[in-house]
């Protein structure tokens, strides 16, 4: 169940809604197999749609003043896209988010979204609890960046992502952390 699974990412009892509810909540999505490196937006695109990712995982990235793609998130399983933002703003994305391996990708529109909220109440609720939780992340993120040094931030990531981290590519690792790839495999020889 879709519900059950995102209330789990961001460690919510999942007895807030019944099962009747995380039902309901399934019924308005639609279910996409995506392809590894399809794109679900592009930078100056508005979205349409809210992902969640079901299983998988995606990539967020922009070019930086360099021309050089830089990825500055990774959405994994259990959680919505960042594209989320453009979504609800209904405004043009700063950014290009793309699947890193066959995924599994749920949706919904904006019309689905407010039938959904209509029938569940309490979904939107939680939804504006479960988007300040994601802010933080992206505010610890860039905090941890200032604090940590690219290995303690590796560190950091292993034990966050676990074994979806060996389906991203070490190009974009580097990318994430800010240093090229082979001071990331300057780091992966020192820890293992």
């Amino acid at each position: 169940m879709l519900l059950e699974k995102l209330l789990k990412e961001f460690n919510v009892d999942t007895n807030t809604f019944s099962s009747e509810e995380s039902k309901l909540f399934d019924q308005y999505f639609e279910r996409l197999q995506v392809r590894k490196n399809t794109f679900l937006i592009k930078e100056g695109e508005t979205e349409g749609y809210s992902y969640f990712v079901f299983d998988g995982i995606l990539r967020c990235w922009l070019f930086n003043h360099k021309g050089d793609e830089q990825t500055f998130w990774f959405c994994k399983k259990g959680t919505f896209s960042l594209s989320n933002i453009s979504f609800t703003l209904q405004e043009k994305s700063a950014f290009n988010v793309q699947t890193i391996v066959d995924s599994v990708i749920y949706r919904i529109d904006k019309k689905k979204a407010a039938e959904l909220y209509s029938a569940i109440p309490k979904v939107k609720i939680v939804f504006e609890e479960l988007t300040a939780l994601l802010l933080d992340k992206i505010l610890k993120r860039n905090i941890d960046l200032i604090k940590y040094s690219p290995e303690e931030y590796y560190l950091q990531m292993i034990h966050e992502y676990g074994i979806t981290l060996n389906y991203i590519p070490l190009k974009d690792i580097a990318s994430y952390l800010g240093i090229t790839p082979q001071a990331l495999s300057r780091i992966r020889k020192r820890i293992f």
